[in-house]
């Protein structure tokens, strides 16, 4: 098998990663001996993340997964960034230098990413163990990226009171609800993208806001408690964090995300994200109020042992991905 066929054939598994509203931002340059991972701006969200931070993080976690896949089958990459500001050219880009020594092993994380993938559904009370939160923390990070873990039920609760708040102030911005609403999907609907109505409570509530007269409805209120209550009840929740604002933090920001989700899932947890505190200003400097930190929260999640495994969300075809 020829280097260039050895680089698509590990394409199947980066697509497994995930992405904001599985919008999957990525296409894919294949050469001799390189891939380049590139950003589609067709696909962005541009009034539900403006900034293009969550677009960027998608990317970073394809290259997690891209990485954990070419360690698996011997192959041994050079990766770097293509950073230009000026004509918003960006991509991440992996430049093969050879087979490793010796026979590829198994490992739990390239298995975990056929098992990994957002679980909005309640989980299970049961703590994380002292070997779960060792290996979370003890995993390669770079020096932009900071985490903070959280497992103290005060500060649960706080977090949880905040994403509330976040969410019934980002409900009343109508571009960011019609937008969202772009990208839901019938369940009974094929599609190679975009979210299942059927796991996602809290996003069909945001949709059908803008039809009420008032917020304060006993339907809205009851399930705003019940997302609330997804948070507190957790195991534990977790922030990621960087130094500052910039595609090369994001795309950082994804990787060492996508790393930290395929350990969880390597244990049989999931992860949920909680985007609506981290895209407002307000609420987004009001995280990083309460972790003491002068970083820039990226991903806002909460993780745990799932009570119900839904099937994984579709994704496009490699020929869709593929630039000739």
């Amino acid at each position: 098998m020829t280097t260039k066929n050895h680089i698509k054939s590990l394409l199947k598994y980066v697509i497994q990663a995930p992405s904001g509203y599985n919008t999957q931002p990525w296409k894919f340059k294949l050469g001799q001996d390189f891939l380049e991972i590139i950003p589609d701006y067709t696909r962005a969200r541009i009034n539900t993340d403006p900034e293009y931070r969550e677009f960027f993080m998608s990317l970073g976690a394809a290259a997690t997964n891209f990485q954990i896949a070419a360690n698996h089958f011997g192959l041994s990459f050079e990766k770097s960034y293509r950073l230009d500001d000026e004509n918003h050219d960006y991509a991440i880009i992996f430049k093969y230098t050879g087979k490793k020594e010796g026979e590829p092993g198994t490992s739990p994380l390239f298995s975990a990413i056929s098992t990994r993938h957002t679980n909005r559904f309640p989980y299970l009370n049961e703590k994380l163990s002292k070997t779960i939160i060792t290996s979370l923390r003890s995993l390669p990070r770079p020096d932009s990226v900071s985490l903070n873990l959280i497992t103290r039920p005060g500060d649960i609760t706080a977090l949880a009171k905040l994403i509330n708040r976040s969410f019934l102030l980002w409900s009343r911005q109508q571009s960011m609800i019609d937008e969202l609403e772009t990208w839901i999907r019938d369940d009974l609907e094929f599609s190679p993208n975009g979210l299942p109505t059927g796991v996602i409570n809290i996003y069909k509530l945001a949709v059908n806001v803008k039809h009420l007269l008032h917020f304060d409805t006993p339907k809205t209120n009851r399930t705003l408690q019940k997302n609330q209550d997804l948070a507190k009840n957790a195991p534990a929740l977790a922030i990621i964090s960087t130094k500052n604002d910039s595609v090369s933090d994001w795309f950082q920001a994804g990787e060492y995300f996508e790393l930290f989700a395929l350990t969880l899932a390597s244990y049989g947890f999931a992860t949920d994200f909680f985007n609506y505190p981290v895209a407002l200003k307000k609420t987004r400097q009001e995280i990083a109020s309460l972790i003491k930190s002068s970083d820039f929260p990226q991903l806002l999640f909460r993780l745990g042992l799932p009570t119900i495994i839904p099937p994984r969300t579709s994704r496009y075809s490699l020929k869709q991905l593929l630039l000739s």
